[in-house]
């Protein structure tokens, strides 16, 4: 994908049912894009050149996806569940699983029996159609995982040095895979090896590197999240897509044209080397400083740990403070919301300052108080920075009642 050298989306906006009062905004999206911008808006269509917005009066935006970093639902849809499933029957014993890729992919499917040891098989589910036989090498496995069991499922993998296997009573069982199909063979760290029906097993960690492929990535209900050559979108419809074969072990044994229930789609991020999008809640501060006359304050906390993007986390300063973090290379734009639940003697100036060994700019300074209790910031932060401080500092009722709540701090990261 073409590294977009402004950080301005263009928008063709055109007028569509425009009525005098606002529509309903139920299962909205949440649409970031290169400015850090984030919109609540329903989308009418999209495919892998735009997408096609519409507000809550009915007027309609375009916007190039070459120009957004992530879209995510605000609801949860439905899970569909492995009775759901048209097609024949899965293979037994073997559960439905989530497989998570090195490239960040997650599919579903039946482990089968593999062809040669060092490749994982299994026939893929989408939707709710079986799209043939996927045979995957292990090295480009990250963790197996039962669907009936795990609801968490993501693209990262924990740490590990070896290969690690979690059964359904609780052992952990440390060392090497060497085959994973209805019975799976186990090199031990403690010495020896050992053979178990794969059905006793709840999951599967191998230690391979998360090595994310760029590209537009989806992810649905099922917990799939799967790379997308070409998409079809439209309201209320279903959703078809053509995915990567290679990547998922197809080859010529599978259908790459796969076709999802209208309402299955929860998110679309575009990975690229050059830009990204983290929250502020993924950095731990380096240094917390209570300011005025206090002596102690409490570090921030971290809101909204269960939302879709780390972007739309929320961090809440709880009394007069002020928190350093050191800025990713390549941080050059911070947004956020700021907010101050006012009480009777709530009265704080809260600034934002880029700080570099050159010297301090001032990003943002405001005072909260009753008349002004909110405010937005989106800004750009010098290339000589190498920290972002958060400040609040007590007014003139001195450190009481001073709490700011950050709303979806995030940061672009760029280079």
């Amino acid at each position: 994908m073409k590294r977009i050298n402004t950080l301005i989306p263009f928008l063709t906006l055109t007028l569509a049912c425009v009525t005098t009062s606002a529509q309903s905004l139920r299962g909205a999206w949440i649409v970031c894009t290169r400015d850090l911008e984030l919109r609540e808006t329903l989308i009418d269509q999209f495919d892998e050149r735009e997408l096609v917005l519409r507000n809550e009066y009915g007027i309609r935006s375009s916007v190039p996806l070459s120009e957004v970093l992530f879209v995510v639902r605000n609801e949860q849809a439905q899970v569909i569940d492995s009775e759901d499933i048209a097609g024949a029957p899965m293979p037994e014993p073997s559960p439905v699983r989530l497989i998570t890729l090195s490239d960040g992919q997650v599919v579903r499917g039946s482990i089968i029996e593999p062809d040669i040891p060092d490749e994982l098989a299994i026939s893929l589910i989408a939707g709710r159609n079986i799209h043939g036989e996927a045979h995957i090498p292990l090295e480009r496995v990250l963790r197996i995982n039962d669907q009936d069991t795990d609801r968490t499922v993501g693209t990262r993998n924990e740490e590990l040095r070896d290969d690690l296997v979690v059964t359904r009573n609780g052992d952990r069982i440390v060392g090497f895979v060497e085959t994973v199909g209805p019975t799976t063979m186990i090199d031990q760290q403690s010495g020896g090896g050992l053979e178990i029906e794969t059905a006793r097993i709840e999951s599967i960690l191998i230690a391979n590197e998360l090595e994310p492929e760029p590209g537009v990535y989806m992810s649905f209900s099922d917990r799939e999240n799967l790379r997308a050559n070409m998409v079809n979108y439209e309201a209320q419809q279903p959703i078809t897509i053509e995915v990567d074969a290679t990547s998922l072990g197809l080859n010529d044994t599978g259908n790459s044209i796969w076709v999802f229930d209208a309402g299955s789609l929860q998110s679309l991020i575009v990975i690229e080397p050059q830009t990204r999008v983290i929250g502020l809640s993924d950095l731990k501060p380096t240094s917390i400083e209570p300011t005025g006359d206090g002596d102690w304050s409490p570090a921030p906390t971290v809101s909204g740990q269960s939302v879709a993007h780390p972007a739309l986390r929320g961090i809440d300063l709880h009394s007069p403070v002020r928190v350093t973090y050191a800025l990713p290379e390549g941080a050059s734009r911070f947004a956020a919301s700021f907010e101050t639940p006012i009480e009777q003697w709530t009265d704080c100036v809260v600034r934002v300052i880029g700080k570099s060994t050159t010297g301090d700019t001032v990003l943002f300074e405001q005072r909260f108080n009753r008349e002004s209790p909110t405010a937005e910031l989106n800004v750009r932060i010098p290339s000589s920075a190498n920290e972002l401080v958060i400040e609040i500092d007590p007014g003139e009722n001195g450190p009481i009642q001073d709490r700011v709540l950050l709303h979806r701090p995030r940061l672009l990261i760029q280079g």
